[in-house]
């Protein structure tokens, strides 16, 4: 490899490079004028950049006259455009082992290595040890906030499916009280089913509580209570729950549910409409709205008229904002709301419903703003076998439900109202 100096000027930058460097600019013009040119630019027999854009705009801001090159000559153009791209990608793949860098930099006493990009390094390394979980001091984010706390939580991870069976393992029953009359469309599959009864995971319950409540004893309302697993976690967590169903089997079921498990103290299951909510809980007393209601005509869950999966699309898109709006009464000030749902087929002409549309209409009526936006992504179940049978109108499987957060209040509150989310713990290990 032959090393020249070229005039400055004489060296081309590339016209179409992609990479954005500006931002590094400033720390590599420090280590060339701190350790001189140890690596040249890589030209090609046109003297235009392969590698070393960033070196090149350095030099020029050090008003240096010539740089080092080597000329690439016997690649060709399309090994030239490959290398390009190779040399600036293969530097993204390695990572940082924190440990070893913290040796290194302690032993670093004549530089400045915040010249170099190293800035406020105690800072930066702790914030990056809790980011990649990799030091002892900072536990891993799935053991501080249960899972990743990211837009996108999957079901079918080892770790979630093993969690869920741990609560399930404590004898929730949600499909007890869903029998008889109770009738489900064959195209509902969220990957929590018994014998065709969805469930509401309560390994999910779990993150919302521990996510959106600002302390423990936190009053929570559920407008569309179905089974007893939102109200088994509400009280295994430290929480009061308070859900209204309209069928009387339901809620019976929930009751002796909760009491075979040993738990229930602080969950009130009302028989009622949920329209009827300003009967028994107050405006602006409850600390997080947390429900999942009946995902249209998916589920029909009775045949009582007020029972909205068994209402027209008119009439149920009516009353189901409704019910939201009087709930969402009941939220105070700098609190959340969650709501977890699926949108759902017309029958006329397999168009999306849009119940998220609905559902965002009618929190932000009641003064709340949409917040989170969180996939949750379920075990597909039964929809390889009904794939082939829906894409024949090109319909793809749903495979997902969607978690929307609100949020009423000043946003600035938060980390006033809701402390920092610490490793607690493990409340199935304490109702053993």
């Amino acid at each position: 490899m032959k090393v020249i100096e070229v005039p400055i000027d004489q060296v081309k930058p590339y016209e179409n490079n992609p990479r954005i460097n500006d931002d590094a600019v400033q720390e590599t013009a420090n280590s060339i004028k701190e350790f001189g040119w140890q690596q040249p630019i890589v030209v090609d027999k046109n003297n235009v950049v392969i590698v070393g854009h960033t070196r090149l705009k350095a030099a020029k801001k050090l008003k240096l006259k010539k740089v080092p090159v080597v000329i690439a000559d016997t690649l060709s153009e399309q090994q030239v455009k490959a290398y390009r791209l190779a040399d600036n990608k293969t530097g993204e793949l390695a990572d940082w082992d924190v440990e070893l860098l913290d040796i290194e930099l302690d032993d670093i006493v004549d530089f400045d290595m915040s010249d170099f990009g190293f800035y406020d390094m105690e800072d930066e390394q702790s914030t990056f040890r809790k980011v990649m979980a990799q030091d002892n001091d900072a536990p891993p984010l799935s053991e501080r906030f249960g899972v990743f706390p990211g837009s996108i939580l999957d079901t079918r991870r080892g770790e979630w499916q093993s969690r869920k069976k741990q609560w399930l393992d404590l004898g929730i029953a949600s499909e007890v009280g869903r029998e008889g009359n109770l009738t489900f469309a064959k195209s509902l599959d969220m990957g929590g089913a018994t014998g065709g009864t969805s469930i509401f995971d309560p390994v999910l319950c779990e993150l919302m509580y521990n996510w959106f409540t600002p302390h423990k004893n936190s009053k929570i309302y559920d407008p569309f209570a179905g089974g007893s697993v939102r109200g088994v976690t509400a009280s295994i967590l430290g929480h009061e729950y308070t859900g209204i169903d309209l069928r009387k089997e339901q809620v019976e079921a929930n009751i002796e549910n909760a009491k075979q498990i040993g738990v229930p103290k602080d969950i009130t299951w009302i028989n009622d409409d949920s329209l009827n909510v300003d009967d028994y809980i107050k405006d602006s007393s409850q600390d997080l709205l947390l429900t999942c209601p009946p995902y249209a005509d998916l589920e029909v869950y009775s045949d009582d008229p007020q029972d909205i999966s068994n209402m027209n699309e008119a009439d149920f898109d009516k009353t189901y904002v409704e019910i939201l709006k009087r709930g969402a009464n009941k939220v105070k000030d700098n609190r959340f709301a969650v709501v977890v749902i699926s949108d759902v087929r017309s029958k006329k002409d397999g168009h999306y419903r849009d119940l998220q549309g609905l559902t965002k209409k009618a929190f932000k009526e009641q003064g709340f703003i949409f917040y989170n936006d969180i996939v949750l992504v379920n075990v597909v179940g039964s929809g390889a076998i009904r794939a082939r049978r829906n894409m024949i109108n090109r319909k793809v499987v749903r495979c997902h439900q969607n978690v929307l957060v609100f949020y009423k209040g000043d946003t600035k509150q938060i980390k006033e109202q809701f402390p920092e989310i610490e490793v607690a713990d493990d409340p199935l290990e304490e109702s053993e």
